[in-house]
């Protein structure tokens, strides 16, 4: 963890990501290698349905398409954003009029597409998986209309690239879906595939609106607890089974289990059928769900090296607080307090993510501070557990979220039992008490001022929990400081003691 939590400007890009089955628009807040989508806009044009038959784009694709790019220029223009990054994808790239088409955007929008290569496609979206979940490792697979793009992800980054064309409109796939037909192209084109020679057993990044409504389905046939998309994870038992379910499934059937799913039902048996025989190819042990891909590749790739050395969750919790520097310092402030505390304790999690998740919880520690009291605990919990910061494994949103609950009084059973349960082992719910109960002492002692909490010291010392202050600040040790250090010490099951020296 740097000694200083780094600072960057707020700015916003947009992306405009033109392929072949949707046109979308999506403006970013960006503030250092914290991204939030402040807008979110999507067409189903269709460009390209029918291409594997005519080598043309869809005439009826391409009058959607260009509605809705002309709207999106009078929206970038309204809300202001100067840098607009707009890409076309397996569609525009095989078509015969793709070059034709791509001109006539700039004719009547202004817009200069760029027309991506597949291995381009491949690797952009892979650098948005590493975004949303760094240090990820395995292959990312990203599913589109027309294509199926396949990386090997590696400590340094995307690696090698593969783009097949395996998307449901390449293969001219339509209802009623034909499972048996279309699996030897399946199986023919994942044969020729390296990356899934070459990676075998580890696990599969799932890149694509179509795997994502494949976990939604998940989720809801499991009842689980947690309905956040990103990094939802399913062992290979799991996804087995669910890809088999709806790889069976009539649309109707489909949009009964979630009837938000719409005209992705269409091509939802297909995508299963892709994931299965994924699965078998590439023996994968686990699917683990991004919601990053392409667009978030690009944003990464725009930002300077100082932005990307940033840790994604941190930056996240900082742009969650605002600009306000008391908040900001504070929160610092609480991280280095904290660290003589938890420093000597046994990681609970992997990877030294204790440390990341500490600052973390720490740069929130005011994020209830406008709402009323009787609402804070319950508030805090629901915003931190579902923010929009990308690097945060399930079980991580539900320690910070636990921990901002704690922060501000929540008994231990009050607050979302069940998924707390379900989805925090009990030594992590124990760490998350008590980083909770922790940042509440700091934030009684020192009324939330970076320059009081520096004026005492929390550490283990002599089989104790020692709070000490100087002598001349021992104003600061109230009725209410003593109540939450013997909260914390009760939580850590260690007896307590005040020293002003």
């Amino acid at each position: 963890m740097p000694k200083r939590f780094a600072r960057s400007h707020v700015r916003e890009r947009a992306v405009i990501d033109i392929g072949s089955n949707s046109v979308r628009l999506v403006i970013y807040r960006l503030e250092g290698r914290a991204t939030a989508p402040i807008l979110n806009e999507k067409v189903l044009a269709g460009l390209g349905r029918g291409l594997s038959q005519t080598g043309k784009l869809n005439q009826e694709g391409v009058r959607r398409a260009l509605e809705a790019l002309k709207r999106y220029r009078l929206l970038v223009e309204a809300i202001g954003v100067e840098n607009v990054h707009a890409v076309a994808t397996a569609a525009i790239r095989d078509a015969s009029d793709g070059s034709d088409f791509v001109q006539n955007v700039f004719d009547h929008t202004g817009f200069k597409v760029k027309i991506l290569s597949g291995h381009e496609e491949g690797r952009l979206s892979a650098l948005g998986v590493l975004a949303g979940a760094p240090g990820a490792g395995g292959v990312a697979g990203d599913l589109g209309g027309s294509s199926l793009e396949l990386v090997a992800l590696g400590p340094n980054g995307p690696g090698l690239a593969e783009s097949w064309p395996m998307g449901p409109l390449a293969l001219g796939m339509i209802e009623p879906f034909d499972g048996a037909s279309i699996q030897l192209s399946i199986e023919r084109f994942l044969r020729q595939s390296e990356v899934l020679k070459r990676f075998k057993g580890c696990a599969f990044h799932a890149v694509g609106g179509a795997w994502r409504a494949i976990a939604k389905i998940d989720m809801i046939t499991r009842n689980y607890p947690l309905q956040v998309l990103h990094n939802y994870a399913m062992s290979r038992a799991e996804a087995i089974t669910i890809c088999e379910f709806i790889a069976g499934q009539s649309r109707q059937s489909l949009e009964r289990i979630d009837g938000a799913i719409g005209k992705r039902a269409e091509t939802l048996p297909y995508a299963a059928g892709l994931m299965r025989s994924l699965l078998d190819f590439g023996a994968f042990e686990q699917v683990i769900i991004s919601s990053h891909g392409l667009r978030e590749g690009i944003l990464l790739e725009d930002l300077s090296p100082e932005e990307r050395a940033q840790d994604p969750l941190v930056a996240g919790a900082m742009a969650m607080v605002g600009q306000d520097p008391r908040m900001r310092e504070f929160g610092e402030a609480l991280f280095w307090w904290t660290l003589p505390l938890f420093e000597d304790l046994p990681p609970v999690f992997p990877d030294q993510r204790d440390e990341i998740l500490r600052a973390s919880a720490c740069m929130l520690a005011d994020v209830g501070a406008i709402l009323h009291p009787d609402d804070r605990a319950r508030i805090a919990f629901e915003i931190v557990l579902r923010a929009p910061y990308p690097a945060a494994s399930h079980s991580e949103r539900v320690f910070l979220a636990r921990a901002s609950a704690r922060r501000y009084g929540a008994k231990l059973d009050e607050i979302e039992s069940k998924l707390v349960s379900r989805l925090l082992d009990a030594e992590r719910l124990v760490r998350a008490d008590a980083l909770g109960a922790t940042i509440r002492l700091g934030a009684e002692i020192s009324g939330r001022s970076a320059r009081l909490l520096t004026q005492s010291t929390l550490k283990f010392e002599a089989n104790k929990l020692m709070l000490s202050t100087q002598p001349s600040f021992r104003g600061l040790m109230t009725e209410q400081v003593v109540k939450r250090l013997n909260q914390l010490g009760n939580i850590l099951k260690i007896p307590v003691e005040i020293q002003a020296n």
